[in-house]
């Protein structure tokens, strides 16, 4: 019997929990943005990463950040809350 890999889903399906608009979750990447980064494509998290654990996307519309494992069911909120992924 072979393992078939399970695929996360792309941000660009995924809906957001908090405004409910599907395809403005972006990427979020830590440090110093250089001048030419593309706020288009990704958003900024910023120099300061907040936590061991900071959340991997945003939403361009209501500018919430989430974990894109728990939006799309992958894991569930409380194992990213004890870690245990």
């Amino acid at each position: 019997m072979e393992n078939k890999r399970v695929r996360r889903a792309q941000l660009r399906t995924l809906t957001c929990p908090g405004c409910g608009e599907r395809g403005l979750l972006k990427t979020i990447l830590w440090g110093m943005p250089e001048a030419t980064f593309d706020y288009n494509k990704y958003a900024s998290g910023g120099c300061i990463v907040p936590s061991s654990m900071p959340p991997d996307c945003r939403c361009s519309g209501c500018h919430q950040d989430y974990y894109r494992d728990v939006i799309s069911g992958f894991i569930d909120n409380d194992e990213i809350l004890i870690g245990n992924w």
